[in-house]
């Protein structure tokens, strides 16, 4: 309470500024131009415990280990210029930082200080995770441009190289839609343990996001240096990896640039690097050091995307149609649409060119809706037993596919039946659980789906398990390959879809002896350029005509007018007897 002269605190009467400095929660210390203290609240005596830091006792001999330190040049400052100054310092010591206010007068140095170790604390954790990546602990996409932007500019001044290494993994997607994203987590983070292990002398390592991390070294710059280095990080990460009792290979390619020879920014750095990865990804497990040549197939595909940006609206699009047949039978059971694209200028593009292209630029829901319309409303020209396939790609999963479906049958006036969907394992791979609610709702619609591309994906006896697949479509790698592990794969495979009710078709026959392999198999259809390759629209009709039917079949089953009579090898059947449908 306030008396006749000041205050009292704790029964002893004060001065009215003594009140004040009191009362405030920070820690207050007076000291003369000799640095001796002349006063120090209660929070100070609180704060510096262990110290002694009696009247007129110098602050220097409470705090030798300060003297000549960063907090003694800032209080020298202070009084030398006649101005406060606000500063973080730490005290190693105290193992405490302490936020301090220097105020300077003529005759004294009032300091007003608190301890901020918590807050430093929780501000280098925020500003941490900003630069960090959360799950491997390595940079961010963010901070790594930031530290690259910086190291460039010290190379390029000190006349400098350095080389970027962009690495990206090679199967992680489908472990991780496999597995779930936990997995994937723990794969990520034993990952970045094995390149950090490997790649202890590098100025920047980063994860970019997803499954791509960024290497920059300023010291293993020489080609032999680098290829040691990358051929090292490919041997280790194409190692198997133990992540929760479950042991997975994935792999990684790597694309690298170099300083200054590919450039000496940030972007067009990282623009090479990524381009060399391109090609590496190509050969996959893999690296490649960037070249102008890459640069100028670089240049070609941005052109390339822009042309089919318009080939769609310019007509360049066309479907083929190729034929399916029953091996035994030699009936003509199905077309297969497949695109094309007659460039005005480059000619025919093959697909494997175009279609990648249309699914990066999200091109690929519209050529999509226009290929379902198309192929349906040429096969209802047809007869009614001869039915057509149609390839998805997982884009058009995510654009009302069982809507458009149903939209394109009820404009064609085809019938449900008519109609095979054919999809990839990349397209369960994507959101698996929603991707099988559509399907569903095809399959409710009356529309046949077959698996594509049998045994080349990574998990397809799981996906026949959760989904009656109408038929299963061998990849044609297992027909081409004539060894005994690949004939025991297509009779194995053959067997397991008759097991689950699903017709077998083997893909890329070529030969008369693949033909008889994939027949004496038991495989129910077939199709490749010995049976059919693929004909415009305009050409379908010759294998509609009874003697349409190509004669390595006829001449198989000893039929000359096209009624072809039907030959089983007894073994076969009795040993599958109940699974033919």
């Amino acid at each position: 309470m306030a008396s006749n002269n000041g205050f009292t605190r704790n029964g002893l009467e004060i001065s009215r500024s003594e009140f004040v400095l009191e009362s405030t929660t920070d820690s207050v210390t007076v000291l003369d131009h000799e640095w001796r203290i002349l006063y120090r609240n209660s929070q100070a005596i609180d704060l510096l415990k262990g110290r002694d830091i009696s009247i007129g006792r110098s602050l220097w001999e409470a705090f030798p280990e300060a003297f000549g330190g960063p907090f003694h040049q800032n209080y020298i400052w202070a009084l030398e210029h006649q101005k406060p100054v606000v500063f973080e310092e730490y005290l190693e010591s105290m193992q405490i930082w302490f936020e301090v206010h220097a105020y300077p007068s003529e005759e004294t140095l009032t300091l007003f200080f608190r301890d901020v170790t918590e807050k430093r604390r929780i501000r280098e954790q925020l500003t941490y995770l900003a630069r960090h990546d959360t799950l491997t602990g390595t940079y961010n996409r963010t901070y790594a441009h930031e530290k690259l932007d910086a190291l460039l500019e010290e190379v390029c001044r000190d006349n400098r190289e350095a080389a970027l290494l962009y690495i990206d993994l090679d199967h992680f997607k489908e472990v991780n839609d496999s597995y779930g994203h936990p997995f994937g987590d723990a794969l990520l983070k034993a990952v970045a343990t094995r390149i950090k292990c490997l790649a202890n002398d590098v100025d920047i390592l980063a994860r970019l996001g997803g499954d791509e991390f960024l290497l920059v070294t300023r010291h293993a710059t020489s080609t032999d240096n680098l290829e040691r280095l990358a051929a090292g990080l490919v041997e280790a990460l194409s190692a198997p990896f133990n992540i929760e009792d479950c042991q997975v290979e994935i792999g990684a390619s790597i694309g690298i640039a170099m300083v200054p020879k590919d450039g000496v920014s940030t972007e067009e750095l990282l623009r090479n690097s990524d381009t060399a990865l391109y090609f590496a990804k190509g050969e996959r497990n893999s690296y490649r050091f960037f070249d102008r040549e890459m640069a100028e197939h670089a240049k070609q595909r941005q052109e390339l995307k822009a042309d089919l940006a318009r080939a769609l609206d310019a007509g360049q699009l066309q479907l083929q149609y190729q034929p399916i047949f029953h091996v035994r039978s030699g009936r003509l059971v199905r077309f297969e649409a497949l695109l094309r694209w007659q460039h005005p200028e480059r000619g025919f593009v093959p697909p494997s060119e175009f279609i990648a292209l249309a699914e990066e630029t999200g091109q690929i829901a519209a050529i999509g809706d226009w290929v379902m319309k198309a192929a349906c409303a040429e096969a209802a020209t047809w007869p009614q037993e001869v039915g057509i396939a149609i390839n998805l790609s997982p884009a058009q999963f995510r654009h009302s596919l069982p809507f458009k479906v149903a939209d394109a049958l009820s404009r064609s006036g085809l019938r449900p039946d008519q109609l095979y969907l054919e999809i990839t394992e990349t397209v369960l791979l994507q959101s698996t659980e929603e991707n099988f609610r559509l399907l569903e709702q095809i399959h409710a619609l009356g529309v046949k789906v077959a698996l594509d591309d049998f045994g080349s994906g990574y998990a397809s006896l799981g996906y026949l398990r959760e989904f009656p697949f109408h038929e299963i479509k061998i990849d044609r790698t297992f027909v081409a390959d004539d060894s005994l592990q690949a004939y025991a794969i297509l009779d194995s495979v053959t067997q397991l879809g008759h097991a689950l009710g699903a017709r077998v078709t083997a893909e890329g026959v070529e030969t008369r002896a693949q033909l008889e392999r994939v027949r004496g198999i038991g495989c129910d259809k077939a199709q490749g350029f010995l049976l059919g390759r693929p004909v415009p629209a305009t050409d379908v009709q010759k294998y509609m005509r009874l003697d349409g039917a190509p004669d390595v079949i006829a001449h198989r089953t000893g039929s000359r007018t096209g009624a072809f009579r039907t030959m089983r090898q007894p073994v076969r059947q009795t040993r599958l007897s109940g699974v033919f449908r």
